[in-house]
């Protein structure tokens, strides 16, 4: 009987041609598509399984096409057919397989939207989940304004809370509908039919013959049939418990009239009640005729979904063919363009090799040369910084240390003029005297120390410089000598901090003046600028730190790994 009650209401869907068959709302015929137009005409015929396979081959023409749009539509009335047929599972899968076609944004979509939801609530209230078809008829709803359709998708989610034995909540639906239209509307025989038999099913007290008689009444008149079946149905229902005489009367009318309609499903609930109601011979009439009945509906479901199955399966193996057909010849043509490219990429390549080759000679001897040219430069420059650190800083130290000591013995003048001639000397021999550097350290740092300025050293150990490589020794020298000659013409300081630090991963010598220091983009002109460079052959740095006065600086470097 739930399912009855179902498909009388779906009574209110329109589809491609008026059938008297219960079928959720079909899509438009509007198309280029004759496949599609072919399948419309079909589907007005009643000829429904020549409709669905001529829907495929329309769905297969649209894919080619590149019309997600007419795709959709097919798929749509694809799984309308199948639901009808009670095919209620397949429906589902390609109502689903219609949305990925269709778009919520596109109003042009809507009303295709509507119908395939619309689709998937019919399908899934036959399957008993009930809970599905109401989110589903929910989302029905919000694709359409069209009061027809607003109509059929609140008489849909009526069904379900009658399904669901919400009974108030579709009785309270139900009566919005009969208010809302009057007697006087085409829909009003159903609704209140269905209305009555809700208000029977929440208060068993609620007389609903008047009701059920009314719509009969009101049924014949617009000739309509189902509606009269489902009333019948409603009538030995209501009198199946009360009045066995009546119920097996309105029982055989059923049966008529179902028998009439050709629809199956209300034969067997037609039969199965007067099985109920009938004893002896008559009784066993009725079950074999319930059990002839029943098998051919069985058989017919499952023709219609294997019919289905395969036509879907016909139609993917016949596109699989033709792909592989293609596949093959677009193959074959691929295997002459590669022929042909072969031989003129053979020709192409030995062209290119050859012409490589010659602009490869060339520019490799260019290279060379202009490689050779950039060693000579840096030869050059790195002679003339170590004449300058050599000589230029040497005399500096020598000057600085006759202007500062008065009482310096000539001797000790002599000796650091023969160290610079030593030094200068090895230049042309590209060599470096083995010192004990420490001490040249401190001979440079006291040079530089006066009556003026006064130079503090701490750190400065044997163990500090043992494990620096004697170049870098040399780069570091260089870098103090730097220091402490734009000390002495531009800081104007009377005390001096020299501090060398051994850290676990790297080397520090620490800063620090109290004169008049120095602003930020000194730093990058005169010697500091060279100071830098040097410090980076080292992979060190040196960075200003902030200070209230003076300058303070920190040099720092990396150890090598031994």
């Amino acid at each position: 009987m739930q399912k009855f009650l179902y498909l009388l209401v779906a009574l209110l869907v329109v589809s491609c041609a008026d059938k008297g068959t219960a079928e959720p709302t079909s899509v438009s015929k509007k198309t280029t598509n004759s496949f599609y137009e072919k399948a419309c005409a079909f589907l007005d015929q009643e000829q429904q399984d020549s409709a669905f396979v001529y829907y495929d081959k329309a769905r297969i023409l649209f894919l080619k096409k590149n019309d997600s749009f007419g795709v959709g539509k097919s798929l749509i009335n694809m799984a309308i057919i199948q639901e009808s047929e009670g095919d209620n599972f397949g429906s589902i899968e390609t109502s689903l397989s219609a949305l990925d076609y269709l778009h919520a944004d596109n109003k042009a979509h809507h009303s295709f939207l509507f119908s395939n939801y619309n689709n998937l609530g019919v399908a899934s209230n036959n399957l008993k989940n009930y809970q599905d078809a109401l989110n589903f008829y929910e989302k029905a709803l919000t694709f359409t304004n069209d009061p027809i359709d607003r109509l059929m998708i609140d008489n849909n989610l009526a069904i379900a809370y009658h399904n669901q034995k919400q009974y108030a909540k579709a009785v309270g639906i139900y009566k919005k509908l009969v208010d809302s239209l009057g007697s006087g509307s085409e829909f009003y025989p159903k609704l209140l039919l269905n209305y009555s038999r809700s208000q029977w099913y929440q208060n068993p007290k609620f007389d609903p013959i008047k009701n059920y008689h009314r719509s009969i009444t009101l049924s014949k008149k617009s000739d309509d049939r189902w509606t009269r079946d489902a009333a019948y149905a409603f009538l030995s229902d209501y009198y199946l418990n009360k009045n066995p005489d009546s119920s097996r009367y309105y029982a055989k009318k059923m049966l008529t009239l179902a028998s009439q309609l050709k629809y199956p499903a209300d034969q067997l609930e037609a039969l199965q009640n007067l099985i109920k109601l009938s004893d002896g011979q008559e009784a066993q009439h009725y079950f074999d005729r319930f059990s002839k009945t029943q098998d051919s509906l069985i058989n017919s479901q499952n023709k219609a979904k294997n019919q289905f199955a395969l036509i879907r399966f016909e139609s993917e193996k016949a596109k699989a063919d033709n792909l592989l057909l293609q596949k093959e010849h677009a193959v074959h043509e691929y295997k002459m363009e590669r022929q042909k490219l072969v031989i003129w990429f053979l020709i192409l390549f030995f062209t290119v090799l050859v012409a490589g080759a010659v602009i490869y000679v060339k520019r490799r001897r260019e290279r060379l040369l202009r490689e050779a040219d950039q060693r000579l430069q840096h030869q050059r420059l790195d002679f003339s910084k170590k004449v300058h650190d050599v000589v230029a800083n040497g005399l500096y130290e020598v000057m600085m240390t006759i202007e500062n000591q008065n009482d310096i013995p000539k001797e000790k003048i002599l000796d650091k003029l023969e160290l610079m001639y030593e030094q200068s000397r090895d230049l042309s021999y590209n060599r470096n005297q083995e010192i004990d550097f420490k001490d040249q350290i401190f001979a440079l740092i006291s040079s530089f120390d006066d009556s003026r300025t006064k130079i503090i050293i701490i750190g400065n150990d044997g163990s500090f410089w043992a494990d620096i490589e004697t170049t870098h020794r040399m780069e570091l020298l260089q870098v103090l000598r730097e220091l402490l000659v734009n000390m002495k013409k531009h800081s104007g300081a009377s005390q001096v901090i020299i501090r060398f630090v051994e850290n676990p991963h790297s080397y520090s010598i620490y800063y620090s003046d109290n004169g008049v220091g120095l602003p930020e983009e000194f730093l990058e002109k005169n010697g500091f600028a060279n100071m830098q460079s040097r410090l980076a052959a080292l992979h060190g740095k040196m960075e200003k730190v902030p200070s209230a006065s003076g300058l303070k600086l920190h040099i720092q470097w990396d150890k090598q790994e031994k």
